[in-house]
């Protein structure tokens, strides 16, 4: 849906089914993912919070980092966490931009990405040109492409990517702050349900 449209449940519980339409069990998303949904939802609302996720969709928060699990579990999770911080963060578009925040820097923190994060040697093109190798060892689908538009700037082209706007922009603005660059600014566009691009820049 277009960007500051997801605001009542009903019109969240309508995107949420529309991506499940077009996603399935084939296609995965590792543990960390899930976990740090949860994590992002347990620093603002405590344990409370966390256990009326996992009563809403059925899961038990035993998953391993490592594994990889069905993709629509995580659509679940994931909108049932930002549904919960919503309240807390503003709105269900800044929930799930801070899930995606957490995403990447459990990411960046793990032993997929080790290897990445140093030879990117904190320079954020580097990084970001190699997010689609990182995106391989994290999903096992989609699409990502970057494009240079200047010095510190660039168009993040995603395909198939099943996750809203806000969601990868907090994955984008992640990296980029993990390198140490200021004045970040990460602004998606979805051009449909699975695919957007977000134009970024930093100084």
């Amino acid at each position: 849906m277009p960007r500051g449209t997801l605001e009542l449940p009903e019109d969240i519980a309508r995107d949420l089914t529309a991506r499940l339409g077009v996603t399935n069990e084939e296609d995965t998303s590792r543990g960390m993912f899930f976990l740090g949904a949860l994590d992002a939802v347990r620093f603002l609302g405590g344990e409370a919070a966390v256990a009326s996720i996992l009563e809403q969709t059925g899961e038990t928060a035993d998953w391993v980092p490592t594994q990889p699990y069905p993709f629509p579990r995580f659509l679940r999770l994931a909108y049932a966490a930002a549904s919960q911080l919503a309240p807390l963060v503003g709105d269900f578009d800044a929930a799930m931009r801070q899930i995606g925040t957490q995403a990447m820097l459990d990411f960046l923190n793990s032993m997929f990405a080790r290897e990445m994060v140093q030879q990117a040697g904190g320079d954020p093109r580097r990084l970001m040109e190699g997010m689609q190798t990182g995106y391989r060892m994290a999903l096992n689908f989609g699409e990502r492409t970057v494009e240079w538009t200047g010095p510190t700037s660039g168009r993040i082209s995603m395909k198939r990517t099943l996750m809203p706007v806000p969601y990868s922009e907090g994955i984008l603005r992640a990296a980029l702050e993990i390198t140490g660059v200021r004045d970040v600014q990460v602004r998606g566009q979805a051009l449909s349900l699975v695919e957007a691009f977000y134009d970024i820049s930093w100084s």
